[in-house]
C-alpha cells in the first residue's frame, strides 16, 4: 500500500510539472504563436473559417447528428416490426 502511494505522489508530481511548464517545448501545450489580445478576434475568425473550408473538419450541427440517430432508429424498429409480421 505504501508503495502505491508514493507512486501515485510521484506521478501526480510528474502531472503538476507538465501544467506549471505547459508552454515550454514537451509541455502539455508545447510551443504556441503569442496572440496578443487586442488580435484575438481576427486570429479567432481565422482559425474558425479554416475549419470551415476544410471538409475534413466540417463536422454536422448536433440536430442533423440527432434527428440522423433518431430516424434510423425508428426506420429499424418500423422494419422490425414489418418484417415480423410476414
Amino acid at each position: 500500500m505504501q508503495f502505491l502511494s508514493l507512486r501515485l505522489l510521484l506521478s501526480m508530481s510528474f502531472l503538476k510539472q507538465q501544467f506549471v511548464h505547459s508552454t515550454c517545448p514537451g509541455g502539455l501545450v508545447g510551443d504556441r504563436k503569442k496572440v496578443k489580445s487586442a488580435s484575438f478576434s481576427i486570429y479567432a475568425e481565422d482559425i474558425w473559417k479554416t475549419i470551415k473550408e476544410n471538409k475534413d473538419l466540417d463536422l454536422p450541427s448536433i440536430k442533423v447528428m440527432v434527428a440522423t440517430f433518431r430516424c434510423e432508429a425508428i426506420a429499424e424498429e418500423k422494419l422490425k416490426c414489418f418484417t415480423s409480421n410476414k
